[in-house]
C-alpha cells in the first residue's frame, strides 16, 4: 500500500469514527419529546420549548420537532399575563406550526397542534376554519398510515373538532365528533370534556324545543308584509329612518331600520341602511373601550352581517355591492372579508352602475390589492425565514423622511421627529412622552386612541403603562398614526402647564403593532435651557429613526 493510499485510508477511518461517535452521542428524538412533555406537564412550557429547540439542532427541518416548538409557544401564550406577550407568543406559535405543516403536510403533530391553536385562539383572529381543516386531516392520516397517530391524539383531535364545530354553529357535527371521542377513549380527559359538552348540547336542544313551542303558540309573523296597512307602515318607517340619517342621528336611524327588518325580513334596503347607520354611529375609540374592549370588533362583524343579508336578498344591487366591497377591503383582517370585498368591487366595475360608483370601486379595489401586497410583506417579516427578504420588505414599507422646517419655529421648544416603518393589518398603538432625569413623567405628548381609552384594561404599551400609569393620557389621546414621518413639539411645560427647569429630559417613543405584536421602544436624552442641541437614534425596524432637537 502506497503512502498516499495509507493516508487516505487513515483519513476516511478517522471520519468514519467521528461520524459513528456523533451518531452514538445523538439523543433519540423520542427522548427529546418525552423530556419536553415532562417539562410542560410540570408547568414549564418555556423549558419544554428550549428542549425542542435543542432537538432541532440535531434534527434540522424535522416537522415533528418544529410542531412541538409551536405547541409549547402556544402554551406559553395561554399562560401569558399581558395581551402583548400573549399576542407575540401566539404569533410565533403559528409561524412555527405553519413551517411544520410546510415541511410535512401529512405530519399528524403539525396538523393536530395547528388545529388546536386555531380552535383555541379568539374566533375573530380568523383561524377557526383553517384549524378545523387541520384537525379533519388527523383521522385521514391515521387511516392512511395506521399506527402513526396514537389513540389519545386521535381522541384529542375529535374533541377539538367538537369545540370548533360548536363555535361555527354546527351542533350536529359537534355531537358526532364528541361521540367519536367516547368511542375511542372513554376513560380519557377528552372523553370527560366530551360528556360535559354533550350534556350541554342536550340542555340547549331542550331549551330550543321549549322556545319553539312558545313561538308556535304566537301568531306567525309574515316574512314580507301582506296587507296594505303593513306596507304603508314600513314605507313610513323607511322614510323616517332616512330622514334621521340625513339629520345625522344614526343610532335612531338604525333603530328604525331594525324595526323594518322585524316587520319584513326580506327588505334588502332596510338591511343596507341599518348597516350604513351602524357604521356612521361608531364614535371610534372612547372611554367605553375600557369597559368593553371588543365593542368595535363586534360592531364590524354586525355591519358585515347586515350587508351579507342585504346582498343575499338582492345580489344585483350594485350600491350594496359597492358598500360591502369598500367595507370588506377596509375592515381589519379578522373579519376575513378582503377577498369577498375585492370580488364585490370587481363586480361593480364590470356592471352598468353609474360612472361615479365604478370609479369608487376602482379606487377601493386598488386599495385592496395594496393591502394584500402589504400583507405578504408583513408575513415575510413575521416569519423571518430569510434575512434578505425581510430587509426588502422592511425597506419597501419604510417611507422617506421629511425634515422639519426649523427656520419657521420661534422656540423655545423641543421638536421630536420619528419614523414608523412597519405596516401591519391595523395601525399600531403608539405613545410619545417626556421624562425628567429621575425617570418621572413630565408630560405625554401623544397616545393612540385604543390604548389611551382602554388603559389598564388592555395594556399593549408596557413601558408607557408602567412609567406613567396613564396619568395624563386623557388630554392627548388621538387617532392611531401609521407608517410615516411624524413630528411632535414640546413647549417645555409639564402636564400641569408649568414651565420646566433647565436640565436633561428623556424623550420616549413606544410602538406595538397588532396582530404581529412587533414592538420597539426608542429613546434619547436632550439637554434643554442652554444652547441648541440635538440627538438622533437610528436603530431597529419599527421606529427606525428618532431625532430630538432643542430650539432655544
Amino acid at each position: 500500500m502506497s503512502a498516499r493510499t495509507l493516508c487516505l485510508t487513515l483519513v476516511f477511518a478517522l471520519l468514519a469514527g467521528a461520524l459513528c461517535c456523533d451518531a452514538a452521542q445523538a439523543k433519540p428524538l423520542e427522548t427529546y419529546l418525552e423530556e419536553a412533555a415532562a417539562f410542560n406537564q410540570a408547568g414549564d412550557p418555556a423549558q419544554a420549548f428550549a428542549t425542542m429547540e435543542a432537538a432541532l439542532a440535531e434534527y434540522p427541518d424535522n416537522a415533528t420537532v418544529v410542531a412541538h416548538m409551536g405547541l409549547y409557544r402556544g402554551v406559553q401564550a395561554g399562560a401569558a399575563q399581558s395581551i402583548m406577550e400573549a399576542g407575540s407568543l401566539s404569533s410565533e406559535s403559528f409561524v412555527l406550526l405553519d413551517r411544520a405543516v410546510g415541511l410535512d403536510p401529512r405530519n399528524a403533530y403539525a396538523r393536530l397542534y395547528r388545529g388546536l391553536m386555531g380552535v383555541k385562539v379568539p374566533q375573530w383572529l380568523g383561524k377557526l376554519d383553517g384549524g378545523l381543516q387541520d384537525l379533519e386531516w388527523v383521522p385521514v392520516i391515521s387511516d392512511q398510515a395506521p399506527g402513526t397517530v396514537s389513540t389519545s391524539n386521535l381522541a384529542l383531535a375529535y374533541s377539538l373538532m367538537g369545540e370548533g364545530y360548536q363555535k361555527q354553529g354546527h351542533p350536529d357535527k359537534a355531537e358526532a365528533a364528541w361521540t367519536r371521542v367516547l368511542e375511542l377513549a372513554p376513560e380519557s380527559d377528552p372523553a370527560q370534556t366530551a360528556r360535559e359538552a354533550l350534556a350541554a348540547l342536550k340542555q340547549d336542544a331542550e331549551a330550543a324545543r321549549t322556545s319553539a313551542a312558545v313561538d308556535a303558540s304566537r301568531p306567525p309573523a309574515a316574512a314580507a308584509p301582506t296587507s296594505s296597512a303593513d306596507r304603508e307602515e314600513i314605507a313610513a318607517l323607511m322614510t323616517r329612518g332616512q330622514a334621521l340619517m340625513d339629520a345625522g342621528d344614526y343610532p335612531a336611524a338604525e333603530t328604525i331600520f331594525r324595526q323594518v327588518i322585524a316587520l319584513d325580513s326580506t327588505n334588502a334596503v332596510a338591511y343596507k341602511r341599518a348597516a350604513t347607520a351602524l357604521t356612521y354611529s361608531d364614535r371610534g375609540y372612547d372611554q367605553q373601550i375600557a369597559e368593553d374592549t371588543t365593542r368595535r370588533t363586534n360592531l364590524v362583524f354586525e355591519v358585515m352581517n347586515l350587508l351579507d343579508k342585504s346582498v343575499a336578498l338582492d345580489p344585483n344591487d350594485m350600491e350594496t355591492r359597492l358598500l360591502r366591497g369598500l367595507m370588506g377591503v377596509q375592515f381589519p383582517f379578522f373579519v376575513n372579508k378582503l377577498d369577498t370585498g375585492m370580488q364585490d368591487l370587481q363586480l361593480v366595475i364590470d356592471s352598468s352602475a353609474p360612472v361615479a360608483s365604478r370609479a369608487q370601486a376602482k379606487y377601493w379595489l386598488g386599495f385592496g390589492y395594496q393591502k394584500k401586497g402589504r400583507t405578504y410583506w408583513t408575513q415575510v417579516v413575521n416569519e423571518n425565514l430569510d434575512e434578505e427578504a425581510v430587509n426588502l420588505a422592511l425597506g419597501s414599507m419604510r417611507p422617506a423622511i421629511e425634515r422639519f422646517d426649523r427656520a419657521s419655529r420661534p422656540g423655545p421648544e423641543v421638536v421630536i421627529e420619528f419614523l414608523l416603518g412597519f405596516y401591519d393589518d391595523l395601525p399600531p398603538q403608539t405613545a410619545v412622552w417626556i421624562e425628567n432625569a429621575e425617570g418621572a413623567l413630565v408630560r405625554t405628548l401623544y397616545i393612540s386612541g385604543f390604548s389611551g381609552h382602554a388603559k389598564q384594561a388592555q395594556v399593549v404599551l408596557p413601558v408607557y403603562a408602567a412609567e406613567t400609569a396613564y396619568a395624563d393620557a386623557d388630554a392627548v389621546t388621538g387617532a392611531s398614526i401609521d407608517v410615516g414621518n411624524h413630528i411632535y413639539t414640546w413647549d417645555l411645560k409639564d402636564s400641569a402647564g408649568n414651565q420646566v427647569p433647565a436640565g436633561p429630559y428623556t424623550v420616549k417613543v413606544e410602538v406595538t403593532h397588532w396582530p404581529t405584536m412587533k414592538y420597539q421602544l426608542a429613546e434619547t436624552t436632550i439637554k434643554v435651557g442652554t444652547g441648541a442641541a440635538s440627538q438622533a437614534v437610528e436603530e431597529g425596524n419599527y421606529i427606525p429613526y428618532l431625532r430630538v432637537e432643542y430650539l432655544p
